[in-house]
């Protein structure tokens, strides 16, 4: 995997908006419309490039956006890009509900550090042909590189195994949102 270049961006954002097409959980957020799937995945991008890394797999099928749960930096373009995912991308309607969702999510995390793998996305042409795991396996050498624990969440039946495949464990599930959301966990 290689990490973020600026001419990256383009091809990141299209993986996510298309891979999280149908995603219970982001279309909880944001609802089925793709403009506003992109504007959530612009934000989530600038988030992880201020506050974590954001990594393309070589082939450029897959990426991941990680945060790093102990750097919480907030400058400036990151309130402007709080303002446009809440009023171009959630909408007015559902900013309560998206806010009690994120703080409830917030109240399960553990409180050490930990790398937090916000997002994982496989064109969806090449989902099930091992892109991800590759992907995952170099995410499980950052964090071993870096001694942090992995935490993620998903609401994804099919990733559901696929995660514990790899280790990982559920510490914690949620029904609040009118889907299962499972919160998963690996210590290195």
């Amino acid at each position: 995997m290689k990490k973020f270049v600026q001419r990256d961006r383009k091809k990141i954002l299209s993986i996510l908006v298309n891979s999280f097409e149908g995603n219970k959980s982001v279309d909880f957020v944001v609802g089925k419309s793709e403009a506003r799937r992109r504007i959530l995945m612009e934000y989530s991008l600038e988030n992880c490039l201020e506050n974590g890394e954001v990594y393309l797999s070589d082939n450029g099928k897959s990426c991941v956006l990680i945060k790093y749960s102990d750097r919480k930096r907030k400058p400036f373009n990151l309130w402007i890009w709080d303002l446009k995912l809440a009023f171009k991308g959630i909408g007015i309607s559902r900013i309560s509900k998206v806010v009690k969702r994120e703080s409830s999510i917030e109240a399960v995390q553990p409180k050490e550090p930990f790398l937090y793998v916000w997002f994982i996305g496989v064109q969806p042409e090449h989902q099930g042909k091992g892109e991800g795991s590759k992907l995952l396996k170099s995410i499980l050498n950052l964090a071993q590189d870096k001694k942090l624990p992995i935490c993620l969440e998903t609401s994804t039946p099919r990733n559901f195994k696929w995660y514990e495949n790899f280790g990982f464990s559920v510490y914690a599930s949620s029904s609040q949102f009118g889907f299962p959301f499972f919160f998963y966990r690996k210590d290195l």
